[in-house]
């Protein structure tokens, strides 16, 4: 194909109105999806694909979501031919290891856009669906040990045909999920926004030209490719070396290495996994593609966050994983809990790149403990699946505390709102506050932690949890503390409280019972001795530190709502620490 010449301007428009285009898309899959998970949560993403399967334009909340996006092009077209397709037709797929997926529950959808009868490109997007059948409700546990256990597995196969829906395979979804009525929903809502993106991409090229959009995209590609090379350029070249661990493999209580070489030369960066441990029994396991996903959302974090969200900046950036390891599993492996790697696979990176880019990583994070409750709603008398997910969060930067109760690395989403909780399912939500002197001590503190109490109301209520950093603490950097671990609680506070592993599925729990989540928080960044004292004294007036946190962890002594400047200048110096007025 001859590659037509067009300017600067006409190529900045027509990268606006792929962006605009993928935004709307987001838009119509929030406001019209019908489960709590998508339409709260927002755990879905939406991209626009040119004809090669590279990407365009992409609206995502977490950046997993892309290992489930970037294969799938491929993984159709080799099944159903792009000569075979037809307008209308949506292709339906969710499997890691031949829809390009990267976990069961996460439907996508792609639809090719036809202009003077030829694929000019691709939508998609991706919903996570709260329950695809499956050993557990919600299809989500950490003790999965085969793929077979984790749901329906759906290879691409079109949902829609000619624009016609091929209701025997939305029939086989709705009965092997536990909440039909939400999948025909949120199902709908997916079909409705790439209607949307393919009349919006349509009108793109009728309005410019194939010859000049196909130009414009090319050109675009080849920008942020340049870009990344260019911030990649200005690292030392070399090897750099890290190491961290998962508490576990969801089945046995022992630790799982992961390992990393980063090798920075010139303009390319490669991300080596050789040392990591082989797949596990678990459901912790990560394709590679997920793998490459949690690599790509690393360099643009620490290069140049605004680097155009397409396929040329990963043109720079080579990964590679023995097949059959924990980053790159081969089927039947379970992977339902992947993204719980990949949130530690965020700190792993980011630690093996601190000494090389100090003002531009974040220590340790506090990744997420997810709850599925489950069971009968006395309201209704219908089966329910509530899919939450509770915030950690993230370690300290040079320059700046890291954040209380967020979602961190890859795993992107919402926390879902009490109102939304109490209204959709039958629980009740008695506490959600952050936790006092969780944030790991540094010159700049990591965020805190959060604990949530939840009341279950259900009749033959089951539970499954799932977290991460319950034995390995997120670590600091540069002198700063590890961050603080989390819990799960079954009664709570009570002679009858019992501590839940990191790891459970279909837990008995009768109608009035409280669980407790407690989530990890985030380390922090350089020596404590050295923060300044007024800050200490600003954290403990909002509560993030006590008193006797502010003297244990940072050598500030407070008396009457102030900093004792003398007691404090002589505990740092008992510690070895300055004081810095």
């Amino acid at each position: 194909m001859t590659k037509t010449t067009i300017d600067q301007i006409t190529t900045e428009v027509i990268s606006h109105r792929f962006a605009a285009t993928a935004d709307e898309m987001m838009a119509t899959l929030v406001k019209t999806s019908y489960s709590p998970n998508i339409k709260e949560r927002r755990d879905c993403s939406v991209a626009i694909f040119d004809t090669s399967g590279n990407m365009v334009a992409l609206s995502a909340i977490a950046p997993l979501h892309l290992s489930s996006l970037l294969g799938m092009v491929k993984n159709i077209t080799e099944r159903h031919p792009i000569e075979s397709l037809k307008p209308g037709d949506a292709f339906l797929t969710n499997d890691p290891y031949v829809g390009g997926g990267s976990h069961l529950p996460d439907l996508t959808l792609m639809n090719p856009v036809f202009v003077e009868n030829q694929v000019v490109g691709f939508v998609a997007n991706l919903a996570h669906h709260s329950d695809i059948g499956g050993k557990v409700a919600g299809s989500e546990s950490a003790d999965c040990t085969s793929i077979f256990q984790e749901g329906l597995r759906v290879p691409p196969v079109k949902l829609l045909n000619e624009g016609d829906l091929v209701k025997d395979v939305l029939d086989i979804v709705l009965l092997n999920s536990r909440t039909p009525h939400q999948r025909e929903g949120d199902l709908k809502a997916q079909i409705a926004t790439n209607a949307t993106g393919v009349r919006r991409v349509k009108e793109t090229f009728q309005n410019f030209g194939i010859k000049t959009v196909q130009s414009a995209l090319s050109s675009l590609l080849d920008y942020a490719e340049a870009r990344a090379r260019a911030e990649i350029s200005k690292l030392p070249d070399g090897e750099y070396h890290n190491e961290d661990f998962l508490d576990n493999d969801g089945v046995e209580d022992k630790l799982i290495p992961l390992k990393v070489a980063v090798t920075i030369a010139g303009d390319e960066i490669h991300f080596d996994f050789t040392g990591s441990a082989d797949q596990i029994a678990g459901a912790r396991n990560m394709p590679l593609i997920a793998t490459q996903a949690g690599v790509y959302y690393v360099v643009k974090a620490i290069t140049d966050p605004t680097l155009p969200p397409n396929s040329g900046y990963f043109r720079a950036i080579k990964v590679t994983a023995p097949e059959g390891s924990i980053f790159n599993c081969r089927a039947p492996a379970a992977v339902g809990d992947r993204g719980a790697t990949g949130n530690i696979l965020g700190d792993l990176l980011m630690g093996a790149l601190a000494d090389v880019m100090p003002e531009r990583v974040m220590a340790g994070c506090g990744p997420l403990h997810g709850l599925i409750f489950s069971g009968i709603d006395p309201r209704t008398g219908e089966y329910f699946v509530d899919y939450e997910t509770y915030a950690g969060a993230s370690g300290a930067l040079i320059d700046q505390e890291g954040k209380d109760a967020v979602r961190v690395h890859v795993s992107g989403a919402a926390n879902l709102p009490v109102e939304s909780v109490e209204q959709e399912f039958p629980l009740t939500v008695e506490r959600y506050e952050l936790l006092t002197d969780t944030g790991g001590a540094g010159k700049f503190r990591g965020g805190l932690g959060t604990r949530r109490d939840v009341c279950i109301l259900a009749q033959s209520g089951k539970l499954a949890g799932r977290g991460l950093r319950e034995t390995v603490a997120a670590p600091g950097l540069f002198g700063g503390a590890k961050g603080h671990v989390g819990s799960f609680f079954l009664h709570p506070d009570s002679n009858h409280e019992v501590k839940l592993p990191g790891s459970f599925s279909e837990y008995p729990v009768d109608s009035g019972s409280i669980v407790r989540v407690e989530t990890p928080s985030g380390a922090g960044y350089g020596d404590p001795l050295s923060r300044e004292p007024a800050k200490v004294l600003d954290d403990v007036i909002n509560g993030k530190v006590s008193s006797a946190g502010a003297e244990a962890d940072y050598g500030v002594v407070l008396k009457d709502h102030s900093v004792d400047e003398n007691l404090t200048r002589e505990l740092r110096d008992q510690r070895g620490g300055g004081y810095e007025q």
